[in-house]
């Protein structure tokens, strides 16, 4: 594929949680480079690593259903390390990449630096087809703010990222919200810089594509027990008795379920679906980014509630309709357990929930990658709702 040079030029691909823009490595000689660059038109990533000293530095990315790809980099004269990393469709978006210099795995501070296997990691912006959603365009742009907050449900406080649409500093206008949820050992950082969450907004209310709405992102690796790695549902209790009071009572937000959504990828597809049909007084819309009714084990000590909501769907379709005004499921065929989605599909088809109005499945095209499928999930299911 080919992309233009605006598009490899476009600021997002440098913009990232500890910087607006890319790293400069220094050599020894004074000159100044960035360690990812992007070989045109192809989009191929070029890295380029100083590491002088090193006998060998070697670049693996992950991408979707668990694959990596070894990039061996170039030992230079000068010090630098290069490598290519050619451009693919599947590998597109916001990926992991690890780097190893004389089999030893580091963490580059030349590289972009996100939060994801539980602890600091490196990642880099791969171009692709879908990136054009997610570009930062001349269009108004919408805040991020960050909230603190009490949560007497697991006694200590927590951090809650906003996202507020363009205009509701200067209106007196009330918003519905979309609470988001992050996949597995993320944090709620995620869906702002891996999923582009506030370009891919703007940039949909400036198009007039949706209404505005605020974004509420949460941890969703907190629980009961913080040794505990399995789900409990610490952050159901914590979303319902603490968070949303906090936002209705400090920001101008609608009240109602009609005024509030819940959607999540991966494990944040799974929380959605359990907080969704546990609390149908309290959401109107449902999103997922994966789908995850099916897991391959359930946990102890934790009941979850679609099995009740899918038999009371067969006996009552028009309820389960009048709950929820979308349901909402999208995945790829490259996501990393999209047997899980053809099981939610028999589920659904079991209860009937397929034929509703409500009901929505998008599987996006073979090569999509994971990271671009979240990102179209929310874009698609962002024009449904409100």
């Amino acid at each position: 594929m080919d992309f233009s040079q605006e598009y490899l030029n476009n600021q997002v691909w440098e913009d990232q949680p500890l910087s607006f823009g890319l790293p400069m490595q220094i050599l020894e000689d004074g000159r100044e480079i960035k360690a990812v660059t992007y070989t045109e038109p192809e989009g191929h990533v070029l890295f380029r690593l100083y590491a002088p000293g090193a006998a060998d530095v070697v670049i693996c990315c992950r991408y979707s259903r668990g694959h990596e790809i070894r990039i061996p980099l170039k030992a230079g004269t000068d010090g630098l390390f290069e490598g290519i990393l050619p451009n693919r469709e599947v590998y597109g978006g916001a990926q992991v990449v690890r780097v190893f210099m004389d089999q030893q795995e580091i963490l580059s501070p030349y590289l972009p630096v996100c939060w994801v296997g539980n602890r600091p990691a490196n990642f880099i912006e791969i171009p692709s087809a879908a990136g054009e959603d997610i570009c930062i365009q001349a269009v108004p742009h919408g805040a991020v703010v960050r909230e603190i907050f009490w949560s007497e449900t697991l006694k200590s406080f927590q951090r809650c990222m906003i996202y507020t649409p363009p205009g509701y500093m200067n209106s007196e206008e009330t918003y519905p919200v979309l609470y988001l949820l992050h996949g597995g050992t993320c944090n709620e950082l995620d869906w702002i810089y891996s999923g582009r969450l506030p370009y891919l907004l703007d940039n949909l209310i400036a198009g007039g594509k949706i209404a505005p709405f605020l974004v509420v992102m949460n941890n969703g690796m907190v629980r009961h027990e913080q040794t505990q790695a399995v789900w409990d549902d610490a952050l159901e209790q914590m979303l319902v008795r603490d968070n949303i009071p906090y936002i209705e009572n400090r920001y101008r937000v609608s009240t109602g379920k009609w005024n509030r959504a819940i959607a999540g990828l991966s494990m944040g597809a799974y929380m959605t679906n359990d907080i969704g049909f546990r609390h149908p007084e309290l959401f109107g819309y449902m999103g997922q980014f994966t789908a995850c009714m099916t897991h391959k084990k359930d946990f102890p000590n934790y009941k979850r509630p679609y099995h009740k909501a899918m038999a009371e769907a067969v006996q009552n379709p028009e309820a389960f309709a009048g709950n929820y005004k979308v349901f909402f499921r999208s995945t790829t065929p490259e996501e990393d357990y999209f047997e899980y989605f053809e099981a939610d599909d028999e589920i659904c088809k079991n209860a009937g929930i397929d034929k509703l109005p409500c009901s929505y499945r998008i599987v996006f095209p073979e090569n999509t990658s994971k990271i671009d499928s979240w990102r179209m999930g929310l874009r698609d299911f962002a024009q449904l709702i409100f």
